[in-house]
């Protein structure tokens, strides 16, 4: 057996071993038991990439993993290194037994790594740590203040464990250390993750963030898309590059790339002195767009993206025909309403559609109390109801005078669902009836309401979920939540460099699409008008030259 053979052979038996090794722990702890430790497992592709990085040009051989789990990130580390791993888990410890105790290079301790040796320094860290929040408040109260003592940092009482995972270990990283964390990304987001990017802008290590589209799914069970965060002590730069990979191609390349000199990014770069940790930083990963795009601008530059009517208890305030008959309550209290993005099936949305629903005895009718109608029996006692079921104490509801009456907005000319999954649906509003708060309405400014038709050829059309892809917020199985600000920044067709045929000519095939799919015409002709739409768009709205930015 020659060396090349022999070397894919150990490798595959290895794997083999790997695999069997977590479908047997998999198999013997509950499901409870692992969200209790936050356990995700990371995949072998992912663990060979975060080795080379830590492991590249590296000054010592003191290595640690705070959340060694089953040692799959140091398994593969040559035993010249001096390695700290740390699991408070006995359990998952007890499954890989006889790789701990064969290894003498692993120092292995049984404690909470948050809490023990925080006087220790290392010279290359890697982990994959607890995806979990606090689990109780003692436990919340004794890992603020460690932090206050040892940091000075004042973090969020909604902080993931893997934050504090990720500030501690930059805190034990020597002045000229590695370290590679694999960690769900929604830090870049969200409000607790402020305090978070603040430290890592001033520790000024962080290098490269390769962020992941959700369908790759990098971790089994986890919703959520998954980021790499690669530091680099030893050369501290004025600037992180952001790589967004969208398939396990993209992923190698970008593992080839970090280990270059990186001269010509990859990504996109921006200059730490340009971030501020209150912003959304998923949005650092798309924003180059405008830049690399003719003729688009950002949504608010025409329009302004609204949620919609947030009535703090749909249950309560939306009504079926049923429901009304039941109560005795007359037509004259309500409102046309969507009150579920689940009754938008198709991209045009029209009064026949309507009557429909309402046919079919969906929740079609909106809850309006005035003060005028209270004189009606019927309405009183509906709302002396809910307040014998304290709705009106709910969240929203109970700091608004009357609690029944909330703000209404003017029905929106086009919609957007919040929750998607692979594209954003836009659906054209043909009528009058107003929608709840699993829809946003895209508003047109007065100079652009004639334009509606024109914005929602561009919503149909590939280019525009190209451009518009910038989730706030994903979830597994490729659920993407929107919010308002995301699509008011989102890229849009700038109609104002339009001459007239161009107009009519997007008119022409958008009509033909609107009365095809309405009418439920011939499909081979359908498709061939949104071919023709798409090669317009494609045509119009290009990249730059290089020499053009």
């Amino acid at each position: 057996m020659n060396l090349v053979v022999f070397t894919y052979f150990f490798r595959r038996c290895s794997l083999l071993e790997e695999y069997e090794l977590e479908e047997s722990y998999l198999n013997k702890s509950s499901a409870l038991h692992r969200r209790h430790y936050g356990q995700y497992f990371t995949p072998d592709n992912i663990a060979d990439i975060m080795q080379q990085w830590v492991l590249h040009n590296l000054q010592g051989t003191r290595l640690l993993d705070p959340a060694v789990g089953l040692g799959k990130l140091v398994k593969d580390i040559p035993t010249t290194y001096d390695i700290d791993a740390y699991d408070e888990d006995l359990k998952i410890l007890e499954a890989n037994r006889d790789f701990f105790s064969s290894h003498s290079s692993i120092q292995l301790y049984k404690h909470d790594f948050l809490v023990d040796g925080w006087d220790k320094t290392y010279d290359a860290i890697i982990c994959n740590p607890p995806y979990i929040p606090f689990r109780n408040e003692d436990e919340k109260e004794i890992y603020l203040n460690l932090f206050r003592q040892n940091m000075g940092v004042s973090l969020s009482t909604y902080t993931n464990l893997y934050g504090l995972f990720i500030l501690k270990a930059l805190h034990q990283l020597d002045e000229n250390g590695r370290a590679a964390f694999i960690v769900p990304s929604d830090f870049l987001n969200a409000r607790y993750g402020t305090k978070i990017k603040e430290y890592l802008l001033q520790d000024s290590s962080l290098e490269i963030i390769i962020n992941t589209d959700i369908q790759m799914g990098w971790f089994k069970g986890a919703a959520t898309t998954s980021s790499l965060l690669l530091f680099d002590k030893s050369n501290r730069s004025d600037t992180i590059e952001f790589i967004r990979t969208q398939s396990n191609e993209e992923l190698q390349q970008a593992a080839t790339y970090m280990l270059s000199d990186r001269k010509k990014p990859l990504g996109i770069i921006h200059h730490r002195q340009d971030l501020i940790p209150a912003d959304k930083w998923r949005l650092h990963f798309y924003q180059e767009d405008q830049k690399r795009f003719k003729n688009v601008l950002p949504l608010n530059h025409f329009a302004a993206a609204k949620h919609g009517i947030k009535t703090g208890s749909n249950q309560y305030f939306c009504f079926n025909n049923s429901k009304m008959r039941q109560w005795n309550i007359g037509k004259q209290h309500f409102l046309p309403c969507i009150s579920k993005s689940a009754q938008l099936m198709k991209p045009f949305f029209t009064y026949i559609d309507y009557k429909q629903l309402v046919q079919k005895d969906e929740q079609m009718l909106l809850l309006y109390a005035d003060d005028e109608q209270l004189e009606d029996h019927a309405l009183v006692q509906y709302l002396e109801d809910g307040k014998t079921h304290r709705v009106d104490q709910r969240h929203l509801i109970r700091s608004r005078k009357p609690w029944y009456r909330y703000p209404v907005l003017d029905a929106a000319p086009i919609l957007v669902n919040v929750f998607n999954r692979k594209q954003i649906q836009f659906v054209r509003n043909k009528t009058n009836v107003r929608h709840l708060d699993q829809l946003i309405g895209i508003y047109l400014y007065e100079e652009y309401e004639e334009d509606a038709d024109l914005f929602m050829a561009y919503f149909l059309s590939e280019r525009a979920q190209e451009l518009m892809a910038n989730p706030h917020k994903e979830y597994g199985k490729d659920l993407k939540k929107l919010e308002p600000k995301d699509l008011n920044t989102s890229l849009v067709l700038d109609v104002q460099v339009l001459s007239e045929e161009q107009k009519q000519e997007i008119r022409s095939l958008y009509e033909r699409i609107e009365y095809l799919t309405i009418h439920d015409g011939d499909q081979r002709e359908l498709e061939h008008n949104y071919q023709l739409l798409n090669t317009l768009f494609h045509n119009w709205i290009q990249p730059f030259e290089e020499e053009e930015l």
